[in-house]
C-alpha cells in the first residue's frame, strides 16, 4: 500500500482530489493534509509519504519555494504539481524537482489517477527505469522524442519555453522546417493516438505530418503541418490534402469531428498563434451545421444582435432569481438557432457581452476594483467550447450562480412591490421604461400597476419617472458641459423637444437658462 501528502490551500480541491483517488484505496490512500508548503514539510518529516500532490499557489511557502526544498532534501520523493496557472516557469520548477506531471485545474478522475499510477511505477521501477535509459540508445531516442512532443504541446499550448530546438531523430527534420500550419481536431470521439499515428504512416505522411494529443483534453488533438524540402506542393495543398484524409479516416470509424485549420506560420515559436487561429477557425462553425468537415482561419468580425428579454434577463439577475435566469438562458440559446447562419463565435460574442454587464452589475454590490483576472479566466474557458451544448451548459451555470449570489444581497430583496419598482425606475431611468414592460417584469396587471402606483406615491407612473429623469438631468446641467441632446439621451429622451418641455414644466426653466442659473456655483464653464 502507497501513501500519498496533499498540500492545497483550498480545502474543497484537497478534499475533491481525494475523492478522485478514492476508487484507487486498495493501493494508496492519504496520509495528510496541509495548507501550504511550511505546514507540508513538517508532515512529510512526520509521515514519510511515498508522493505529494502539492499546488503551486499557496500562502506562507508556495510551490515555488517548496519544490527546490524538496528536491534537495527528498530528491527520490515523486511529486505531482497541479495549478490552475499557465506560466511555464511553473513548469520549469516542477521539471527540475523531478515532479511526475504538471496538471492544470480542473483535472478529471482520470488525470490525478494517471498521474498517481506514473508515481507508483516510477516507486516501483525506478533504478531499472534509470540504468536502461542511460545505457540504451533506444530508449534515450524515446526519451527525446517524448521530450520534444512535450516541448511542441507546451508551443501550441501558450506556455513559454526555453528552447524550440529538437533533440529527437525522428523529429529532427522540424528543425530544417520553415513553415508549419496547424490543425485543431475536435469531437467527442477522436481516434486513438496509436491509430492515428499508424494512419499517418500507413499513408506514407510522416515527413510532413505529426501528430500530438492534447495533455489534458481528451476530445482535442492536433495535426502539425510542415513543408518538407523540394516538395511539389504547397503547405496549403497539403493541408487540404491532410483535412480530407483525416475526416475520411474519421468517418471510416464512425466518429464526427472537427477541425479548424490556422494560417501559414514560418517558425515553431508562433504555434501559440497558430492555435488561438484554429480555435477561431472552428468557431465559424454555423450553429445548425453538424457535418464533419473543415473550417479554415479568416479575420472575420462577429454578428451584432439584439435581444428582446436582454433587460429583463440583467434584472432576473440582479434579483436572484435563478429559476428565471435558467429559463431565460435556454430561451437566449433557443433564439441563437433562430438566427441564419450564426456562428458559435457570434454565440460565444454575445454571451461574453451579458457576461460583462452581469460583472457590472456584481461590482456594484462586491465593490470589486478590478475584474479582469476573472474575465480573463472565463474567457480562456469559453475559447475551448467547441459545442453549442457545452456552451450553454456553461453560461447556465455561470448565470444560475451568479443569481444566487446576488439574491439574498440584491436590493430588490424587499416584500414590497412597488418599492422595488421605484427602486428599479431609479437604477434605469434611462432606458425606455413603460408601464407595459414593468407590469410584465413584476408579474402585475397593467391596469392594476397604474391604480397602486399613484395609490402609494401618490403620483402617476410616468410622472414619477420624468422626476427621476429630470432631477438627474439638473445634476448633469450643474456639474457637467455636456451638450443638450447629450443630457437627453443619457436621461432617456430620445427627443430633445420633449426633455425641454418636460424640463419646464417641472422647472420653471429651460435646460440652458437652469445651467446659467446653477452652472457656475458647481465650477461649471458656461
Amino acid at each position: 500500500m502507497y501513501s500519498y501528502l496533499i498540500i492545497d490551500d483550498e480545502e474543497l480541491i484537497r478534499k475533491g482530489t481525494i475523492k478522485k483517488l478514492s476508487t484507487m484505496g486498495d493501493i494508496i490512500c492519504c496520509i495528510g493534509e496541509a495548507e501550504n508548503g511550511a505546514e507540508g514539510i513538517e508532515k512529510i518529516e512526520v509521515l514519510h509519504p511515498d508522493m505529494v500532490i502539492l499546488d503551486m499557489q499557496m500562502p506562507v511557502m508556495d510551490g515555488t519555494q517548496l519544490l527546490p526544498y524538496l528536491s534537495q532534501h527528498y530528491p527520490g520523493l515523486p511529486l505531482i504539481v497541479i495549478s490552475g496557472y499557465r506560466d511555464f516557469d511553473y513548469v520549469k520548477h516542477a521539471i527540475s524537482a523531478q515532479a511526475i506531471d504538471y496538471i492544470l485545474k480542473p483535472f478529471s478522475r482520470e488525470a490525478i489517477q494517471k498521474c498517481v499510477r506514473d508515481a507508483i511505477s516510477r516507486l516501483e521501477s525506478h533504478n531499472a527505469l534509470e540504468n536502461h535509459i542511460t545505457s540504451i540508445e533506444e530508449e534515450k531516442e524515446a526519451a527525446y522524442y517524448e521530450y520534444d512532443q512535450q516541448i511542441l504541446k507546451n508551443l501550441i499550448l501558450g506556455y513559454h519555453t526555453d528552447t524550440t530546438v529538437i533533440s529527437s531523430q525522428k523529429l529532427n527534420f522540424i528543425n530544417r522546417t520553415h513553415n508549419l500550419i496547424l490543425m485543431t481536431i475536435y469531437g467527442e470521439h477522436i481516434s486513438s493516438e496509436a491509430e492515428i499515428r499508424h494512419w499517418i504512416e500507413e499513408n506514407e505522411y510522416s515527413d510532413w505530418l505529426l501528430y500530438l494529443s492534447h495533455p489534458n483534453d481528451k476530445h482535442m488533438g492536433f495535426l502539425l503541418l510542415l513543408l518538407p524540402d523540394q516538395s511539389p506542393f504547397t503547405l496549403s495543398q497539403l493541408s487540404r490534402q491532410a483535412g480530407s484524409a483525416f475526416l475520411s479516416f474519421s468517418k471510416s470509424r464512425d466518429f464526427v469531428v472537427l477541425i479548424g485549420v490556422s494560417r501559414e506560420h514560418s517558425k515553431l515559436e508562433e504555434l501559440g498563434t497558430a492555435f488561438e487561429e484554429a480555435s477561431e477557425a472552428l468557431n465559424r462553425r454555423t450553429l445548425t451545421d453538424v457535418s464533419c468537415k473543415c473550417w479554415y482561419y479568416e479575420d472575420t468580425e462577429p454578428k451584432i444582435i439584439e435581444w428582446d428579454k436582454l433587460e429583463e434577463f440583467l434584472f432576473r439577475i440582479e434579483s436572484g432569481m435563478a429559476s428565471e435566469v435558467e429559463a431565460l438562458t435556454k430561451e437566449l440559446f433557443r433564439h441563437f438557432l433562430s438566427i441564419p447562419d450564426f456562428t458559435l463565435a457570434d454565440a460565444k460574442y454575445y454571451c461574453y457581452f451579458l457576461s460583462n454587464q452581469c460583472r457590472m452589475i456584481l461590482n456594484e454590490y462586491l465593490n470589486q476594483k478590478d475584474i479582469s483576472s476573472v474575465s480573463n479566466s472565463m474567457q480562456n474557458i469559453v475559447t475551448r467550447l467547441y459545442l453549442l451544448e457545452d456552451l450553454e451548459n456553461y453560461y447556465q451555470q455561470f448565470f444560475v450562480n451568479l443569481a444566487n449570489m446576488l439574491k439574498s444581497q440584491s436590493v430588490y430583496a424587499v416584500d414590497d412591490v412597488i418599492e422595488k419598482i421605484k427602486i428599479y425606475m431609479e437604477k434605469n431611468y434611462q432606458k425606455n421604461l413603460t408601464q407595459d414592460f414593468i407590469s410584465y417584469l413584476f408579474y402585475l396587471n397593467r391596469s392594476y400597476l397604474s391604480t397602486l402606483f399613484k395609490a402609494r406615491t401618490g403620483q402617476k407612473f410616468i410622472d414619477h419617472l420624468n422626476e427621476i429623469r429630470i432631477e438627474k438631468a439638473k445634476e448633469l446641467l450643474a456639474a457637467s458641459d455636456k451638450k443638450m441632446y447629450q443630457i437627453s439621451k443619457s436621461v432617456g429622451y430620445d427627443n430633445v423637444k420633449y426633455f425641454f418641455r418636460i424640463f419646464k414644466k417641472k422647472t420653471g426653466l429651460t435646460p440652458e437658462q437652469y445651467r446659467l442659473q446653477n452652472g457656475k456655483m458647481n465650477g461649471t464653464s458656461r
